[in-house]
């Protein structure tokens, strides 16, 4: 991370000490990565489900509509948008894993499509309509629910490539500088310690000679 960094001791601790911090810290990116995952797994089983109930109310919707189209007419279809007013949607933020998203729903009140608000009399119309209105409601729900899952799987999408950027970041840049820079600290400071082992057994050497030598040439003047 840093080859300027002094090679001492002390810089040796505090790389060891952050070596450890980054291990924990991509520990709980991996946590927060698999749950990340499972929650948009399950979302999605849910969206798969959620679509092929919607698809089988849009088939039905479609059929209702034609058969009230056919018997009671285009006109007909036309007054059903009479008088509908604008949706209000409220939103609630959630929050998973520190990931923060949306959900949105309508006012309880401006659920489905009530047919005694429209402009006609409910009792001068077919079952057809009533039925038609039925699959209406549930197929407005069902949107909801799908706009719901779409948007809650795109955010979590978004934070578990973030997450997963950093897991890789800590992975292959930040943990091997680390042990790049304590594996040349630790060696610098080895080779000094070889150094001054080797300069002190040089020195040790020197001084039991020096004591030995002033002895012997004594000895020899002290002969004849």
């Amino acid at each position: 991370m840093n080859g300027h960094r002094p090679p001492t001791r002390d810089t040796v601790m505090d790389l060891r000490r952050q070596t450890e911090i980054v291990k924990f810290g991509k520990g709980l990116l991996e946590r927060k990565k698999d749950a990340l995952l499972r929650a948009i797994d399950e979302d999605r089983r849910a969206l798969a489900k959620v679509e092929r109930e919607f698809m089988d109310h849009v088939r039905k919707t479609a059929y209702s509509y034609g058969i009230v189209r056919m018997f009671e007419g285009s006109s007909f279809i036309r007054l059903l948008a009479v008088g509908r007013k604008t949706v209000t949607v409220s939103s609630e933020r959630c929050n998973l894993m520190g990931c923060t998203y949306y959900q949105y729903k309508p006012h309880k009140s401006e659920m489905g499509i009530p047919l005694e608000e429209s402009s006609m009399d409910p009792a001068l119309t077919s079952p057809y309509v009533d039925e038609l209105m039925e699959h209406l409601r549930w197929a407005e729900r069902l949107l909801w629910t799908y706009i719901n899952l779409k948007l809650k799987i795109r955010e979590l999408e978004k934070e578990l490539k973030k997450t997963m950027h950093k897991v890789n970041t800590l992975d292959h840049t930040v943990m091997p500088d680390l042990q790049n820079d304590l594996k040349r600290i630790v060696d610098i400071l080895e080779e000094r310690e070889r150094q001054e082992r080797f300069a002190l057994k040089k020195f040790s050497k020197r001084k039991k000679a020096s004591k030995v030598c002033p002895s012997g040439k004594g000895l020899k003047e002290a002969g004849p």
